[in-house]
């Protein structure tokens, strides 16, 4: 499954409940505000719940226009541009927009 969440973790409960939903080959892939949820924090409190084998990426684009750089974030994120994007939606079913 993948599931794309477009809130941040203070805006919204979205990536909690994705986190505690996702299992082994899911992907969360964080769009537009839901970038802010992977600047690195101690401790990653909304992450501690993420199983084995779930994949967390970011939209590279989103971060860069909010002026994140890749050493202010987890070291467990991927990080895809927009051709990535597509090939999630592509080999990824069923797809989930958590809002």
């Amino acid at each position: 499954m993948l599931f794309i969440i477009n809130k941040s973790a203070t805006q919204s409960h979205a990536l909690s409940d994705c986190v505690k939903k996702a299992y082994a080959g899911d992907v969360i892939l964080l769009i537009e505000h839901a970038v802010y949820s992977v600047v690195e924090i101690k401790p990653p409190a909304v992450f501690q719940a993420l199983r084995e084998n779930v994949s967390v990426c970011a939209l590279q684009p989103d971060l860069l226009v909010r002026g994140l750089d890749k050493e202010r974030c987890y070291d467990f994120l991927e990080y895809v541009d927009y051709s990535g994007f597509v090939a999630l939606v592509e080999n990824n079913k069923p797809i989930r927009s958590c809002f």
